[in-house]
């Protein structure tokens, strides 16, 4: 009885131990907004996670879904935290200590409110221009999904009069839906005044001018960082995922040819990450480092061999 007592402690034993960490655990749960280049980031981010050992998951949703599914508990990672942009999303999570800011993954990003050059030389330049002229732009702003962080804060200053917008209104809806609207405007010379952003592939390809922004503006007109966010539970139990995620980084012209390759050059979403890892393959070892997985492999060594 003995001798089998310890024969099963054993073999229950090599078999606890034969299983690498990472198929213990839940698969680590990515939101990803419905934007391009969001998209693409959290697939280069799933591809390197998964070819190390790690299981992951996505589920798309929008910037406001995206913050509840983080206070919640029901998503661990999302990586299009624009800000200040979003801030009044992040806020509330922040101050119950729900979510971490593992850190910047794109500088020098922007927000804003553009027009078409045309409507620019007209002297339109800032965002005290719009009211004076808002039969011109049949006092309407074209923005992305009503839940977005660019949304709610045109949607505030509309709200509160913000220099003379109190009568506009907002048509928000998805980015594709959007930019059907201005690339239209464009076209028949129609004046309109759209949300807009860096990066993204309108920079290169419209004639466009961001307003200059005034005092109380800054939450929209402004300088962004595009963070990655993480449940705070992840540091601890999925460590060397957390590294990389906290040391993802890329220029903003990187992102801004995603968006291009997936939106116009019509690339899925998933050739333009593989495409880009095997490219890039100098970027990623510095996010990998000396992080090792499971089974005490380096982590660069098998995405070498992977990709």
């Amino acid at each position: 009885m003995y001798k089998q007592i310890i024969t099963l402690f054993f073999t229950v034993t090599l078999m606890v131990t034969a299983i690498p960490a990472s198929a213990e655990k839940a698969p680590i749960r990515f939101a990803v907004p419905p934007w391009s280049g969001a998209m693409v980031k959290a697939e280069i981010a799933t591809q390197i996670l998964e070819a190390i050992g790690y299981t992951t998951a996505t589920t798309p949703m929008d910037a406001s879904e995206a913050y509840e599914a983080l206070k919640n508990g029901d998503v661990d990672v999302f990586m299009s935290a624009w800000l200040p942009t979003q801030e009044m999303l992040l806020a509330p999570l922040l101050k119950n200590n729900s979510v971490h800011v593992a850190g910047a993954n794109v500088e020098h990003a922007r927000t804003g409110l553009c027009v078409p050059g045309y409507v620019s030389k007209k002297g339109v330049t800032s965002i005290t221009d719009l009211a004076p002229s808002a039969a011109k732009f049949d006092s309407t702003i074209y923005n992305i999904e009503p839940t977005s962080g660019m949304y709610l804060v045109v949607d505030k200053y509309i709200h509160n009069d913000f220099e003379g917008l109190g009568s506009w209104k907002q048509k928000g809806t998805s980015i594709d839906n959007m930019l059907g609207n201005v690339i239209k405007a464009f076209k028949e010379k129609q004046w309109i005044v759209f949300s807009c952003w860096e990066p993204h592939w309108m920079n290169i390809t419209l004639d466009m001018r961001y307003l200059k922004g005034v005092k109380g503006s800054e939450e929209l007109i402004a300088e962004n960082t595009i963070n990655t966010l993480i449940r705070p539970e992840l540091k601890t139990t999925y460590q060397t995922p957390y590294m990389i995620l906290s040391r993802f980084k890329i220029d903003k012209l990187t992102q801004g040819k995603w968006t291009y390759d997936v939106s116009l050059k019509g690339q899925s979403v998933k050739e333009t990450a593989t495409s880009w890892i095997k490219g890039n393959l100098n970027v990623v070892r510095q996010w990998l480092g000396n992080l090792k997985v499971a089974n005490g492999k380096r982590a660069v060594d098998i995405i070498e061999t992977k990709f």
